[in-house]
């Protein structure tokens, strides 16, 4: 497997797949994809059991595949940290501090998105053989999948940049190792034709007993994130000159715009009057929520059963203390330590920060924990494990039942305020303050002077603080903006007395990596010779 895994990855998918089982509503199907291998799916039960496999592969968490995870820790928002020399995910720690191994640090992201292609391939090529009867089905399930494609294949150009594009099942291994590169523009390209393709095949809302699925606002705010990841990082760091366009319709601001426009007219979504609420474990999907991954412990899930088969958010474990005296949370592996940057980022009076900000120091007034690495005494507490809701069987790490926050209304509101801010500022500072007095209350709304990227990015950082966003707001604000926040994390100067600073070997971002990560070697010897390169200049 090491030697050929995106090749072999892609042939022997389909039995991995039938591995998989779903969680909640339509997602408690039980995948059936080795049928549709074998040329027998027929039903349209056939095909939602396949589409529901793509689903899942973009919350499947093993090992290091977590990407909101790796995201905070490669930001300034969370160190590594876990157990004393990394434990089983010992590559989160050397990268962290600079040292980025070619053949382990990124084969786990590698194979994750090609299996969710893969996945999503396999049914774009077979669903024109089944049996539909309903009208507007075949239309719409499509379209979750090119959706759900695009999402793959963003997370690859975003993390890897030149990767190979698979449009169709490969015939054999063979062809598979002569797939060239595609450069990051042509990658761009095809997610924005799919998601344009998708978006008037998707429904406008879904009913109960469709929850977790991808509605037409999740395709506009997949759209509106890369067209700001495309107009601050790719082409300003990647050199990229074209538009974002799929050679027909370009994406630019005053069409996100609209995208943007069109969600908060609907009047579909609120903020909830209590940021709490919103991770609260009996108020998932609620009615500020408009994309979440959805787990569930139904699945009763054990270390024993296989990696592929977890229904729960292994994501809660990893966040959780490890060894706490704290007997409301769970004790867990205490990766993902928040930086001292980001709680003090939070202003005085700011709410959002209990609801963020475990303090394991406060908690039981000893700060009593098991071995630990990078402990800074503060935790993701959006979601700790809690021991209210611990699974009545199986192994608890593996069926934890809270939902990741992926797309609410609060981010909608922000993405407006930055696309209006220099051609509507009293709009722009509007929507703003919507987010930030929900948090903070009406005595700290801003005026339109004081409206700016700086107070928008400060509203972004304690909005959606331990939820994957912020590495993503930090390169395409600027490389050179992402090294000052970075390295600011690794001045132990400031450090309480608790803390093990020898843990904390300071590192300076390297720009030249752009926050990228290496193509894995593995993947580079497997194929044909030259075929693929690494072109981010600290891999070349």
């Amino acid at each position: 497997m090491k030697k050929y895994r995106f090749q072999i990855l892609l042939l022997i998918v389909i039995i991995i797949a039938g591995l998989l089982s779903c969680s909640k509503e339509f997602l408690e199907l039980e995948p059936r994809i080795n049928k549709l291998e074998g040329n027998s799916y027929k039903t349209e039960t056939d095909a939602l059991s396949a589409m529901a496999s793509v689903y899942k592969a973009l919350s499947a968490f093993n090992s290091l595949e977590n990407v909101p995870i790796n995201s905070d820790i490669y930001s300034d928002d969370a160190y590594a940290a876990g157990e004393p020399g990394g434990g089983m995910w010992e590559s989160w720690q050397p990268i962290e501090i600079g040292i980025i191994d070619h053949e382990t640090s990124s084969i786990d992201l590698w194979e994750k998105f090609y299996r969710g292609v893969y996945l999503a391939n396999l049914y774009l090529q077979k669903e024109e053989d089944i049996e539909w009867t309903t009208t507007g089905k075949r239309e719409r399930m499509k379209a979750e999948v090119l959706t759900l494609r695009s999402y793959f294949y963003w997370d690859l150009v975003r993390l890897f940049g030149w990767v190979p594009v698979l449009e169709e099942i490969p015939p054999d291994i063979e062809a598979v190792k002569s797939v060239t590169q595609s450069t990051p523009e042509e990658v761009y390209r095809l997610v924005i034709r799919d998601l344009l393709i998708a978006l008037p095949d998707l429904p406008e809302t879904v009913s109960s007993g469709e929850t977790g699925r991808i509605t037409r606002d999740v395709a506009r705010m997949l759209i509106a994130r890369i067209y700001l990841y495309y107009e601050g990082f790719v082409k300003k760091v990647m050199g990229v000159t074209n538009d974002l366009t799929d050679g027909t319709t370009v994406v630019n601001k005053a069409y996100v715009q609209n995208l943007m426009e069109e969600i908060i007219n609907s009047n579909r979504y609120v903020l909830l009057d209590n940021y709490a609420d919103i991770f609260d474990w009996d108020n998932q999907n609620n009615e500020e929520s408009i994309f979440e991954w959805q787990y569930s412990e139904k699945g009763l899930s054990t270390f024993a059963d296989g990696s592929l088969t977890r229904d729960g958010n292994f994501a809660s474990h990893i966040y959780g203390v490890r060894a706490p005296l704290d007997t409301t949370t769970f004790s867990g592996w205490s990766f993902a330590t928040l930086t001292f940057t980001l709680v003090d980022e939070f202003e005085d009076g700011d709410l959002r920060k209990g609801v963020t900000v475990y303090n394991n120091e406060d908690s039981v007034g000893q700060g009593s924990h098991g071995p630990q690495y990078q402990y800074t005494g503060f935790f993701n507490a959006k979601y700790m494990p809690d021991v209210r809701y611990t699974p009545a069987a199986g192994d608890a790490p593996l069926n934890w039942p809270i939902n990741y926050k992926d797309m609410r209304y609060a981010e909608v509101l922000l993405i407006a305020a930055e696309l209006f801010m220099d051609d509507q500022q009293g709009k722009a500072v509007g929507y703003l303050n919507q987010v930030r007095t929900r948090g903070m209350g009406d005595g700290a709304a801003l005026n339109a002077s004081q409206l700016n990227i700086d107070a928008i990015y400060h509203e972004r950082r304690v909005e959606f603080a331990g939820e994957g966003h912020r590495k993503w707001d930090l390169m395409r604000r600027s490389l050179d903006y992402a090294k000052v926040m970075i390295d600011a994390t690794w001045d132990t100067s400031t450090f309480p007395d608790y803390v093990v600073k020898d843990d904390f070997v300071g590192r300076e971002f390297n720009i030249d990596t752009w926050g990228m990560l290496p193509i894995p070697a593995s993947e580079i010897r497997a194929m044909n010779e030259g075929i693929l390169q690494q072109f981010v200049p600290a891999f070349r």
